[in-house]
């Protein structure tokens, strides 16, 4: 991990380089942001380095006929496998907490920081703010601050819209406010220009102070603007449930939410994968052509991957689909193999 995580940092600084120079943004703001995602990089590259670290470890033994020594004591193939897992599991525990409680918020806080340098104007583009829909009302606003901090605070907004539908999805009504308030389960509008559209015509009235009552929160807010591979297992859960439409929830909060279940997996067939490489070296092969192998073996998975989730949200391929039903058919090919040669 720590070879990868240097090589990441290394790649990830030179990469913010190319925007020194814009606003307030400074070789010393990309150094920090780059360290802020730190916890991501842990987490991606966990897999890669897991089936690295069993392949030089387990490859050290080979190398010194450990390995055949303890098979020839009555130990399998499939039980070396076993204990190998096992170990893996005591791991994939505190990499699932970073993933769920650190990754999120220290992915949250580097886009918020970097897009305060780069940009007074609170991250997003001025053309558009922030979008969003509940029910038969559509909601759109600009941030006064920037959109990544607004979790749990009363914020304001500035031009902002709210559209109002009817059943058949017809505007009826469209209010444009100078400022929005969210204070408590209610937001205050201010300086107010409401259009009403009637049978007769159009209605236009002015409203200095209206009281809206909506389930637009501020943490929807957030939510909605980050990327959904970025959020938490709970935020995902908390946008699902915003939607009383559980059926028009966009595909691509629904696949990140089952490779964030299905990570202990795709850890688990990574490692998996590479035992039968190692059994295949046991005679021939040292350590450059294992740690070779193994950081191939774990590229290439971690590649496969995330082409299946890109996939996934292009075509809207039911999540299940590109998340879990490739890791199980590569763990079924990998034990199929240690159990056919279970003595050898």
């Amino acid at each position: 991990m720590t070879i990868f995580l240097t090589l990441a940092i290394l790649l990830g600084f030179v990469a913010q380089i190319n925007l020194v120079g814009r606003g307030d943004f400074t070789i010393l703001s990309a150094l920090f942001y780059t360290m802020l995602t730190i916890p991501n990089i842990i987490f991606d590259y966990f897999p890669v380095s897991a089936v690295v670290g069993v392949m030089i470890g387990l490859g050290a033994l080979a190398a010194n006929s450990e390995l055949v020594i303890i098979q020839s004591a009555g130990a399998s193939r499939l039980k070396i496998g076993r204990i190998t897992i096992t170990t893996l599991i005591i791991w994939l525990v505190p990499m699932s907490l970073i993933g769920e409680y650190i990754v999120p918020p220290a992915k949250m806080m580097a886009e918020s920081y970097k897009s305060s340098k780069i940009s007074k104007n609170v991250g997003l583009g001025l053309n558009s703010g922030v979008w969003i829909r509940d029910g038969n009302v559509i909601f759109n606003a600009t941030p006064i601050g920037n959109v990544y901090d607004i979790r749990g605070k009363n914020i304001s907004m500035h031009d902002v819209t709210v559209y109002v539908l009817d059943d058949k999805l017809q505007v009826m009504k469209v209010s444009k406010a100078e400022k929005a308030t969210h204070k408590g389960d209610n937001w205050e509008l201010y300086n107010i220009e409401v259009t009403e559209f009637v049978e007769s015509g159009v209605i236009t009235k002015h409203i200095n102070k209206q009281t809206w009552p909506s389930r637009i929160a501020p943490e929807i807010l957030s939510i909605t603007h980050s990327r959904p591979k970025h959020l938490s297992i709970r935020d995902i859960l908390k946008y699902k449930n915003f939607h009383e439409d559980k059926q028009n929830i966009p595909v691509k909060y629904e696949i990140a939410l089952w490779s964030k279940y299905s990570y202990p997996l795709i850890v688990i067939t990574t490692v998996l994968t590479g035992l039968p490489f190692l059994f295949g070296l046991l005679r021939s092969g040292g350590f450059g052509a294992r740690l070779l192998t193994g950081v191939m073996l774990g590229l290439v998975l971690y590649l496969l991957n995330r082409m299946l989730l890109n996939v996934g949200e292009v075509f809207y391929v039911h999540p299940i689909i590109v998340t879990v039903l490739p890791s199980v058919i590569i763990s079924f090919v990998a034990l199929w193999y240690l159990v056919r040669h279970k003595q050898a």
